[in-house]
């Protein structure tokens, strides 16, 4: 990065200078570069309360009581026309096309759509930091997936950050069963965004995706009139292979989007962008043949970052138990692994997604460059494999305190794209960590040094911190099966999973049911440790006394208004199931 160096340093390029570079500069492809247009905007459109019968709501709608943060949750449609262009359909699904580094020509113009906007903003001005988060929502379940805002939203809260959801793909819309049209007919199905199913391959969504963004900065009602300053993409895994050939092919002719987070995919990004990027992966791109990612590893330049997370997964834990109460509400699915053997990484990658937002910010904002991560110490391609330890845990890239301070192999390999965790047994981890406190120490010290690389931001530091605080490692105990961190409900209730699952929720109130949860895996695991006799029965009771405790705590926080009905049936019924277990012993 030689302040030399006469091409722009890795920077945003002030949007007053693009537009008037799109005025004077002839375009790529021949032409004058043309202003995106500003979609007509429709909305916010009424809603029912979520879980209604009929569906007149919206598709995902958050589980959060978002009032409690000074939030509003708002759906828009938003017509326009779009140009289909030469650019090529993400190898895959989640790409590796490197023929998306060309800048691509418009095929036909003209093509009427109707997308969709879902916007979780705050309603203060003096809450906004100015800066709106667009993500790509993700298709590969078959319907629209808010993946992004599932991983980031206490970030976001905290922050002060504006979020949209993007429909751009039609698989999301209309795939069977639960494309959102197929999901509510009369809400959706006027919503087209494949010419009336006259083109294929999803060629109109990256206009999409730009009219998106200028609706974002030039219609005040999308963002209820704060005032934007910075506008952010982001995609994970398939969306990330979409937004590669966006930022390579289409967003290079009209910029609109002030930099860019690819996760888990996207291509080689081409070197004369004049916009950030960051391209986070997980272990799983280094490690799955069906996700591989070591073919299309690009070094660091003036404008591209990327960040390989050691130990992480495509989809982790908190992926999976962020969404469960409102995937059961909408779908009535249960959240769990088709792979019910495994047990998905509890690496959090998500406090890597949000040190990469904040570090675009910062440099957007102050000129502060990101940091250059550690590369994975790759072995093969073909397959593709990395160096690990003698836990099998991966060397190299970015290195959290699960990975420094390990209490189980968490890694990207295993039979789906949840990743691997199997947590270390007794024996292991008292050689590891002499007590509690060798433990709590560790975990610190890997907690902040991932805080003054510029990998994580304090406050996600903190809540790791305060998780090896709580836990009982190193604390002389034998945590059995009802109190393991193993595999998830229903598949396998346990307190420390139930533990998780009310800290991932992020609702007002819930520190003190986590504390609650906490006191209880002590008892799970006291009664393990004395496994028979008058001892072991009082610690059983005193952990059903303690379940009995946290849902007398959870009705509580409901009848406060803090918590959606659907969030706290779904932890009524995980303590519920684990009292019935511990009676059972």
């Amino acid at each position: 990065m030689s302040s030399g160096s006469s091409r722009p340093r890795f920077g945003v390029v002030r949007r007053a200078y693009c537009i008037a570079l799109c005025v004077i500069v002839l375009g790529i492809a021949g032409g004058v570069r043309a202003a995106i247009p500003t979609p007509t905007v429709i909305g916010p459109l009424p809603s029912e309360v979520p879980g209604t019968p009929g569906r007149n709501y919206t598709f995902f709608a958050t589980d959060m009581v978002l009032a409690d943060f000074g939030y509003v949750e708002e759906e828009f449609f938003f017509d326009g026309t779009a140009n289909r262009y030469d650019a090529p359909a993400p190898s895959g699904g989640i790409g590796n096309n490197a023929a998306s580094a060309s800048t691509a020509n418009i095929v036909s113009s003209g093509h009427p759509f109707r997308s969709r906007m879902l916007v979780r903003r705050p309603v203060d001005p003096s809450r906004f930091n100015g800066v709106v988060v667009a993500e790509w929502l993700n298709v590969t379940n078959g319907y629209d997936t808010d993946v992004h805002w599932l991983y980031q939203k206490e970030f976001f809260l905290r922050a002060g950050y504006a979020w949209v959801g993007v429909s751009a793909q039609n698989a999301g819309l209309s795939n069977q069963p639960n494309g959102i049209k197929n999901w509510s007919p009369a809400r959706y199905g006027t919503l087209n965004v494949n010419a009336g199913g006259t083109l294929t391959g999803d060629v109109l969504s990256y206009d999409i995706y730009s009219q998106a963004a200028q609706a974002i900065r030039s219609v005040p009602a999308v963002m209820g009139g704060l005032p934007v300053q910075m506008v952010l993409a982001i995609g994970q895994s398939q969306s990330a292979g979409r937004l590669g050939i966006y930022l390579n092919a289409i967003h290079v002719r009209d910029p609109i989007y002030d930099g860019a987070v690819l996760a888990s995919g996207g291509q080689i990004i081409r070197n004369d962008l004049t916009l950030p990027v960051i391209k986070l992966l997980t272990e799983t791109e280094f490690a799955m043949n069906n996700v591989n990612e070591i073919p299309i590893l690009q070094p660091d330049t003036d404008r591209i970052r990327i960040w390989p997370v050691a130990g992480s997964s495509h989809s982790e834990q908190y992926s999976l138990l962020s969404r469960a109460a409102f995937l059961r509400r909408d779908l009535n699915l249960q959240a769990f692994d088709a792979c019910a053997t495994s047990a998905r990484s509890r690496v959090p990658n998500r406090f890597v997604y949000n040190a990469a937002v904040d570090a675009l910010v910062q440099l957007n904002r102050t000129g502060r460059q990101p940091p250059h991560a550690p590369p994975m110490h790759v072995l093969t391609v073909t397959p593709p494999s990395i160096a690990r330890d003698q836990f099998g845990n991966g060397l190299g890239g970015i290195r959290l305190a699960e990975m420094e301070a390990p209490i189980a192999h968490e890694g990207g390999e295993t039979c789906g794209l949840g990743g691997t965790h199997r947590p270390f047994d007794t024996d292991t981890l008292d050689a590891l960590y002499a007590n509690h406190g060798a433990y709590v120490s560790q975990v610190v010290h890997a907690a902040s040094a991932s805080v003054a690389a510029g990998f994580v931001l304090p406050e996600d530091a903190q809540a790791t911190i305060d998780k090896a605080a709580g836990s009982i490692i190193g604390a002389g105990l034998v945590c059995g099966d009802l109190c393991e961190d193993s595999k998830q409900f229903p598949v396998h209730p346990s307190s420390s999973l139930l533990r998780d699952q009310t800290s991932f929720l992020a609702f007002v109130g819930n520190e003190a049911l986590v504390d609650t949860l906490e006191e209880v895996t002590r008892d799970i695991a006291k009664g393990y440790t004395y496994a028979i006799g008058h001892k072991a029965e009082q610690s059983f009771g005193k952990a059903i006394a303690g379940l009995r405790t946290y849902v007398a705590q959870v009705q509580a926080v409901l009848a406060a208004g803090h918590l959606r009905p659907e969030t706290a049936q779904l932890l009524i019924d995980q303590a519920g199931t684990l009292i019935q277990r511990i009676e059972a012993q």
